[in-house]
């Protein structure tokens, strides 16, 4: 029974065992009315406030899984990181989780081999203790999960935009890609083999860097560990050819110790002008002990410096880089390597690498303003030597490469590549490797 119904029977009840004029039961029945009239707005209230706390916990809800696991903003980035490293940095809940992946083809038409592979799928988790207390990390799988590192592991002190303090396992702050090594941020399937080889991208070492910003500039200063010249087995091969290829790769510790050698202190400096809008430009310079000796002889010194640049407006881009690393008293690493129980000696050792490459890139849909898809095509030329200074054995010949592709972007954070190389080696019979090489390549990337 109604509320309403309840009350007409007890004003009945009233009315029929009470004596009463006629205006009495017309006040008492006015009265019963106007209460009526309140019990009913009363219910209407409620079921409203009930209806609105649902709304607002449906609302609150959405925010937090919102927040937790949103999309990535690619227009924003922090102390010159990836997009979606910098997630954390931008996220409003604590917890931050992101990351990217690729996945490579390529033939390649002189023998009429093939190679594919899952390449890497890379999480990023991040975790804010305070807006001013961030941690990052990033947990690497590669070559379809046979290896597994950490390439970033820190706490970044945020003090203030132009000072702040970054502690851990973290990025080098060198050249154009390592920092920026997500697939959606540049145009080849591979990273160019300039900032492989002679910038060994990813590179990753533990060290302590202050880094800020102003409005025209931005800066790093650090120490890390330093690359270690002694360790040419890193990559599990005794290929004299490959040692040539990876001298300064195989240097890298990763974050941790490697045959008990003893670790050095390297130290980087970064500097970028990003005072004209679209544009930067900027040079970055690394030194450190090379490592002990490998045959008693006094021990070496590595420093590798570059300059970058880089301009873009609508749907134009042009970007390039040179480098150049030198290694003093390279011949205190000649001598004898071991993998296992094997071993080999190295008659000669690199002491001078240099390269450059520039790319140009254009999006033949950048006139289109009802879409967010993407189809930049684009050239990239590079010209390199990884040893063309030597103790021991001659030289290196010098390898160009030249580069045509495309890339679809069906969303700002997927990209499928396309490409063909060309790349020649002018001094063939000084290298088993890149001669004459035509090489079709195919890649999927995305970024979370």
């Amino acid at each position: 029974m109604s509320k309403s119904l309840l009350l007409s029977a007890v004003a009945t009840m009233v009315i029929a065992s009470t004596s009463v004029n006629a205006d009495e039961i017309s006040s008492l029945k006015a009265q019963l009315q106007e209460l009526n009239k309140r019990t009913e707005t009363l219910e209407n209230n409620t079921k409203t406030n009930t209806e609105q706390t649902q709304a607002l916990a449906d609302e609150l809800i959405n925010t937090q899984n919102a927040t937790s696991f949103g999309t990535v903003d690619i227009s924003k980035t922090e102390a010159g990181l990836g997009v979606a490293a910098s997630k954390v940095y931008y996220s409003k809940n604590p917890l931050s989780i992101g990351g990217y992946g690729e996945i490579h083809f390529s033939r390649y038409a002189n023998n009429a081999t093939n190679e594919t592979e899952t390449t890497r799928f890379v999480p990023y988790i991040g975790y804010k203790f305070s807006d001013n207390i961030i941690l990052n990390s990033e947990i690497e799988f590669e070559h379809g999960g046979q290896e597994v590192s950490v390439e970033q592991l820190y706490l970044d002190f945020l003090i203030d935009p132009a000072f702040s303090v970054r502690i851990g396992h973290q990025v080098v702050p060198m050249g154009l890609i390592n920092l920026n090594h997500e697939p959606i941020l540049f145009n080849t399937v591979n990273r160019p083999d300039v900032e492989t080889y002679i910038i060994p991208s990813t590179w990753h070492e533990n060290g302590i860097t202050i880094h800020g910003k102003t409005d025209i500039l931005n800066y790093y200063i650090g120490a890390i560990v330093a690359l270690d010249m002694g360790l040419a087995e890193h990559d599990g091969s005794l290929d004299k050819d490959t040692y040539g290829i990876n001298w300064i790769r195989n240097g890298r510790r990763g974050g941790y110790e490697r045959n008990s050698r003893t670790s050095n202190l390297g130290f980087v400096a970064r500097i970028d002008y990003t005072g004209i809008n679209g544009l930067l430009v900027g040079t970055s310079l690394y030194t450190g002990d090379a490592g002990p000796s490998t045959n008693g002889k006094e021990p070496g010194r590595l420093t590798i410096g570059e300059l970058h640049a880089q301009y873009q407006t609508d749907g134009f881009k042009i970007k390039g880089l040179y480098t150049q690393a030198h290694l003093s008293h390279a011949d205190a690493y000649l001598g004898v390597h071991t993998v296992g129980d094997t071993s080999l000696v190295f008659p000669t050792h690199p002491k001078l690498a240099d390269g450059g490459y520039i790319n140009l890139e254009y999006n033949i849909l950048s006139h289109l303003t009802q879409t967010t898809t993407q189809l930049p095509i684009f050239f990239q030329y590079e010209n390199y030597n990884l040893a063309n200074s030597v103790v021991g054995e001659a030289a290196f010949g010098t390898t160009e490469s030249f580069t045509y592709g495309m890339n679809y972007f069906p969303h700002p954070q997927v990209v499928l590549k396309g490409e063909y190389t060309m790349r020649h080696n002018k001094n063939d019979s000084n290298s088993a490797n890149y001669a004459n090489e035509g090489i079709y390549s195919f890649a999927l990337g995305f970024i979370f």
